[in-house]
């Protein structure tokens, strides 16, 4: 089971899938940087993917960071995050290390590997916060 040290079938005993540590403080530094921004965590014993770190805004998700099982078994972090329209667009037709979210129609994946260019990642952030946030807040970033 997921979360839990648990033996398969050949014995060998299965680690739990989480997101790296490092990659976890960099995202919290980026989204709680934000005004009023909160985390909840989905604990949930999922075996296909870690616990889930949703960085909100007034209960809205605007960033949602997860890790999944690598073809070596190694986590996959992954970002999704909001972006409009022409945005998500012109990162979909990059590619490599972006992919369309299933999570709402203006998501967008993103994953987080050690070439990772992090004041993009920052800059995707802000964006997506501001999709959700309320004027007032969002005027406290200019």
């Amino acid at each position: 089971m997921f979360g839990v040290s648990s033996t398969a079938n050949d014995g060998r005993a299965n680690s739990p899938i989480e997101v790296p540590k490092d990659i976890l403080e960099r995202v919290s530094t980026l989204c709680l940087a934000l005004p009023e921004v909160t985390v909840r965590v989905d604990l949930s014993l999922i075996r296909a993917r870690s616990t889930a770190h949703s960085f909100d805004i007034r209960r809205r998700s605007f960033c949602l960071l997860v890790a999944r099982e690598g073809p070596t078994g190694e986590p996959v972090p992954v970002l999704v995050l909001r972006a409009d329209p022409d945005e998500r667009d012109a990162l979909l037709s990059i590619g490599h290390p972006f992919f369309a979210s299933r999570a709402s129609r203006d998501g967008i994946g993103v994953r987080l590997t050690d070439d990772t260019d992090w004041e993009e990642i920052r800059e995707l952030v802000t964006e997506s916060y501001r999709r959700l946030a309320p004027k007032k807040l969002t005027a406290l970033l200019d």
